[in-house]
């Protein structure tokens, strides 16, 4: 009981965590990410912020436990429905951002704000979703798993839009960017159609333990 306490503390610690990183950098990265048109760093602000979105809906989830542990299910249930709607928010916004940034032909900008905001983005996501996975899955939380895949997204946007703006000014490849976001996208669909899937096969056994 003592441990799983300690992992609640843990899980709520990471969501605070995520709550302030993502104000501030996803705020700066999908302003930078306007400003300079790149689809890239746009990706990773949405990411972030998604991800402190969820990670809101997370906080309130672990209080709910903490005080009352009979609802524990039923409050996990809700928070991995809102992580898989955010997921699918993402995927369909990069998705059809990127297909007219294509059509269009426009080309990504860069700045300073940009490169350093995508790049403190990555060194601090990548550990940030490690930890929720590992502590989601020794509390058996399905909504933490699938936050530290929306954390673990942000990182690959970041490095993803880092990449893709040095292959354009290196080689005029315009269209990386906007390729780069695309991937994302479908790496986001298919997360919360894998979170989906899991959450519908936890019910059915449900109902058959009830029956």
């Amino acid at each position: 009981m003592a441990d799983h306490q300690q992992l609640l503390r843990r899980a709520l610690q990471l969501s605070w965590l995520s709550v302030v990183f993502g104000a501030v950098a996803g705020a700066i990265s999908v302003g930078s990410g306007l400003l300079a048109g790149s689809l890239g760093v746009l990706a990773s602000g949405m990411s972030v912020l998604a991800d402190m979105s969820s990670s809101i809906v997370l906080i309130w989830r672990f209080r709910v436990e903490r005080s009352d542990p009979a609802r524990a299910e039923r409050v996990e249930r809700i928070a991995t429905r809102v992580v898989s709607i955010l997921l699918v928010v993402i995927a369909l916004v990069l998705a059809v951002e990127s297909i007219i940034a294509l059509l269009s032909g426009s080309h990504p900008g860069s700045g300073i704000v940009t490169v350093i905001v995508s790049a403190v983005s990555f060194v601090v996501l990548v550990p940030l979703a490690a930890a929720k996975r590992a502590t989601g899955a020794a509390l058996g939380s399905r909504a933490l798993r699938g936050d530290g895949m929306l954390s673990a997204i942000g990182a690959g946007t970041a490095l993803f839009a880092l990449v893709g703006l040095a292959v354009f000014h290196l080689f005029g490849w315009w269209w990386a960017d906007r390729a780069v976001a695309l991937v994302i996208a479908a790496v986001a669909a298919y997360q919360a159609r894998a979170m989906a899937t899991v959450e519908e096969e936890a019910e059915e056994e449900e109902e058959a333990t009830a029956r």
